[in-house]
């Protein structure tokens, strides 16, 4: 299981970061072309390859005898299915929020989101190209991870121990950022996304789907920016910040989310999914 889900993951990273690693947003910076068309050819390109290697690709290295008609068995959704995936994301807001105004760094940077975006040389998108961009993680990490693996991990683990090796694995994929950022920049990333990760997954199994996991990763990814632009000239300070964020976060969604789902957690997937 484990051996299949490792070369999953960095198949995964792969496809994800094709783009950069081919520098097509410099090539086409050179060719001259406007910010907006690169932002969505960015968009489609990463939407269409990371849909290809989840829908496709991911069931045939888990070893998934039937890779057809699994995608519906993730996306149960329903109005308290909605409510939980932007309450995961208010409570978000609300704890960056909190640690930032307490600790005296709160600068709540609205260009974050709403400015026009800029494309660095990483290419790392600001402003409104967070928007596009933060589709490709909310939408096929969530069902790759959240999704495949995790249910691929409960059908011989533990809900907890699925919940926390889906989570590593999510860390590990992080790893790939090390294609365009340094590893200074790279770890504190794999930490969050471990102990996100954590909260995604909680939610996933306790709601039977993916969708609120999908919603708060996106919002987190795109809106969220807002609320983690804090005053960085104390280094003690903002990097205190992003700790307690990081580590609170994912025990808020549990503690609080057992008030709607206080059923034991089931599997996402009907127990009948056949697979090796």
């Amino acid at each position: 299981m484990i051996l299949s889900i490792l070369p999953a993951t960095i198949l995964f990273s792969v496809f994800l970061k094709l783009d950069s690693i081919l520098n097509l947003a410099d090539l086409m910076v050179a060719q001259g072309w406007s910010l907006t068309l690169i932002l969505l050819v960015l968009t489609i390109i990463r939407l269409a390859l990371a849909g290809l290697v989840v829908v496709i690709v991911l069931p045939l290295v888990l070893g998934m005898k039937n890779i057809r008609g699994w995608l519906s068995e993730y996306l149960r959704v329903d109005l308290k299915i909605i409510l939980v995936g932007l309450s995961s994301f208010v409570l978000f807001c609300a704890l960056a929020t909190g640690l930032s105004l307490a600790m005296g760094i709160f600068v709540g940077d609205l260009s974050a989101v709403f400015s026009k975006p800029d494309l660095q040389p990483d290419p790392d998108v600001i402003g409104w190209g967070y928007l596009l961009l933060a589709l490709v993680p909310g939408i096929w990490e969530e069902l790759a991870f959240r999704g495949l693996i995790q249910s691929r991990l409960r059908q011989v683990f533990s809900t907890r121990v699925s919940i926390t090796l889906s989570a590593a694995f999510f860390a590990l994929f992080h790893f790939s950022n090390l294609v365009f950022q340094p590893l200074s920049q790279v770890v504190p990333g794999v930490i969050m996304a471990f102990c996100f990760g954590l909260g995604w997954s909680w939610l996933t199994v306790r709601s039977r789907s993916v969708v609120p996991a999908m919603l708060s990763h996106y919002l987190v990814d795109s809106f969220g920016q807002i609320f983690l632009r804090v005053d960085t000239t104390n280094l003690a300070l903002s990097s205190g910040f992003f700790l307690m964020l990081t580590l609170s976060y994912p025990v808020l969604v549990i503690l609080l989310f057992r008030i709607l789902y206080r059923e034991p957690g089931q599997r996402i997937l009907q127990e009948n999914l056949k697979a090796a």
